[in-house]
């Protein structure tokens, strides 16, 4: 690596390892064996060993799955001491640990919070047993809240809470009901992501095959408005499309993404982001496994991002934050103003209202909010 290239300060893990698979869930997860994921642990640690000299004191951590929190205690006591040994820590590093309720115990809040984790997100997504038995969720309602006033007990006071809008049989009722309850319980952050149909899934066969009935698009609008304006009210920060928190709680980790900045990916399926190269790892665990059981990197694919493929990707991520893209940052990066590869296109947004411009920032409007990815599309 250049010496005069800055080292990324971020850190992805995949734990790949889930109870059941959601019938919505199209991510890379597989069911949870305990040799085989003791064996996984074993290439984490080899591969954190790789990438040690590329990166920099690490300043977030992000643990997501896949089921982290299904790991055993011993397990993620293991996990944490590689971490710890084989990279160096920021004292204020942001640490964030995926959890699914009814998978975590005191045990293993305890380890958690021994190693310093001061974040965690709940993947709650309703507040309905009937709701999260046809997503296919293996919790309760009372689970979550068991999961979660355990997690304040520990003192952890930094808590995200994953929800999800527009799904089968949702009335608008049921989604006030939800967003009311959570909110009650006065999360740090609150994530809202409207359901999209992914291939390969048993909701996407159900909805091809005419048995999954969706809301409409209009109403899908509404939910998202109506979450938009309850949770502003409620004292949250809508500061990324699908993200609320309170003051001062934005995910650093997000962050990252968002500014389009570097950071390494690490586990199986993992992406990561170093000196301008996109890469993806393996998807399956067994030859992710063997791979590094070779010493190399266990890397599927790469996409050298540069030109007006690098600009257009910082564009599209760096909108979905509600401040949007500053204009000035844009300049330094890239040498030139945005106008010079997108002006055309987005002066149209402009026409139609979709996106505004300040005198530091390119934003996207309220309106634009609903429409994003058709600006995004034409963007790429």
């Amino acid at each position: 690596m250049n010496p005069q290239i800055k080292k990324p300060t971020s850190l992805y893990i995949h734990i790949p390892f889930c109870a059941t698979k959601c019938y919505y869930c199209a991510f890379n997860t597989y069911s949870f064996h305990k040799e085989q994921a003791n064996a996984y642990l074993d290439a984490l640690s080899t591969e954190m060993q790789i990438y040690t000299p590329q990166t920099s004191q690490l300043q977030t951590i992000f643990i997501g799955g896949g089921t982290p929190s299904i790991l055993s205690a011993n397990s993620l006591d293991r996990l944490f001491t590689d971490i710890y040994t084989k990279f160096q820590i920021s004292t204020d590093v942001e640490i964030t640990v995926e959890c699914n309720p009814g998978t975590v115990d005191a045990e293993k809040l305890g380890v958690m919070k021994k190693a310093w984790v001061n974040r965690l997100s709940f993947g709650l997504q309703a507040m309905q047993d009937e709701i999260l038995h046809q997503l296919g969720r293996i919790h309760t309602v009372n689970e979550f809240y068991d999961s979660y006033h355990l997690a304040r007990e520990f003192g952890f006071d930094n808590i995200n809470i994953d929800l999800i809008f527009a799904l089968p049989e949702q009335t608008m009722e049921m989604w006030q009901f939800t967003l009311t309850e959570t909110i009650s319980l006065e999360p740090d952050h609150i994530s809202t992501y409207n359901l999209v149909m992914e291939e390969s899934t048993p909701f996407y066969d159900w909805w091809k095959n005419g048995d999954l009935i969706l809301p409409s698009e209009d109403k899908e609008a509404d939910m998202f408005q109506y979450t938009i304006d309850t949770l502003i009210k409620n004292g949250y920060l809508h500061y990324e499309i699908c993200n609320f928190a309170k003051p001062n709680q934005e995910v650093k980790h997000n962050l990252v993404y968002w500014n389009n900045q570097e950071y390494i990916g690490l586990g199986v399926g993992a992406c990561g982001y170093i000196e301008g190269v996109r890469y993806t790892n393996i998807k399956g665990i067994p030859p992710y496994i063997q791979k590094l059981r070779e010493l190399k990197k266990p890397i599927a694919d790469t996409e050298i991002l540069t030109g007006k493929a690098e600009k257009a990707e910082t564009l599209m991520l760096s909108l979905r934050k509600r401040e949007g893209i500053c204009i000035r940052d844009y300049t330094l990066r890239f040498g030139e103003s945005i106008d010079v590869e997108f002006g055309e296109v987005i002066q149209k947004w402009k026409d139609l209202e979709l996106l505004e411009q300040t005198q530091t920032h390119l934003r996207l409007t309220d309106r634009g909010l609903l429409l994003a990815n058709e600006v995004f599309v034409e963007l790429m």
